[in-house]
């Protein structure tokens, strides 16, 4: 079927999704690709300020995402006829900030923690955490065998980065590297 996205204004950018049959068994499944809104502060307003709380600027616009998403999901599933969704993407969050403990509590299951033990996909100024996610429904987590972190962006030397602003000299390649 012809993939589909999501536009209700509480997105900063439209999730994505697509539903696959599989040749094997006719089983489908759907995997929804996500970017909420950064944490970096430009223009942030309100309740979208910095709280001081460590989880950045614009986390109320996350969260705002977050709840669409669980809307979103229920479409989906109801379209579909399936239960079975993977949500991946860079959330912009880490494991116990709002926005994922509202995609956990609305029964959406992290992968990366029940299958891989210090899962990082983010590091900044030396400190290592989860801001992609692979998250599913409740129906699909028994099915799922493995879920791994790849860490093409956060074990990247920064004078690989695509960013020239801190750099001499651009070395960035059109590899898998950078490739959120």
């Amino acid at each position: 079927g012809v993939s589909r996205s999501d536009t209700d204004v509480s997105f900063e950018r439209y999730p994505v999704a697509q539903t696959f049959r599989l040749n094997a068994n006719g089983e489908t499944v759907t995997v929804l690709v996500n970017h909420f809104k950064s944490k970096g502060c430009l223009d942030a307003t309100g309740p979208d300020l910095d709280q001081g709380d460590g989880q950045g600027c614009y986390n109320a616009t996350r969260v705002a995402e977050a709840e669409a998403l669980l809307g979103f999901i229920d479409t989906l599933q109801t379209d579909t006829g399936d239960e079975d969704v993977f949500v991946i993407g860079d959330i912009n969050s880490y494991a116990m900030e709002d926005p994922i403990l509202v995609l956990l509590g609305g029964g959406l299951v992290d992968l990366l923690a029940i299958h891989e033990d210090n899962a990082y996909t983010y590091v900044f100024d030396g400190q290592a955490g989860v801001l992609d996610h692979g998250l599913a429904t409740a129906s699909l987590v028994p099915e799922v065998t493995a879920a791994d972190a790849w860490h093409i962006n956060a074990d990247e030397p920064s004078v690989i980065d695509y960013n020239t602003e801190f750099k001499p000299q651009d070395l960035y390649q059109p590899d898998l590297y950078r490739a959120s």
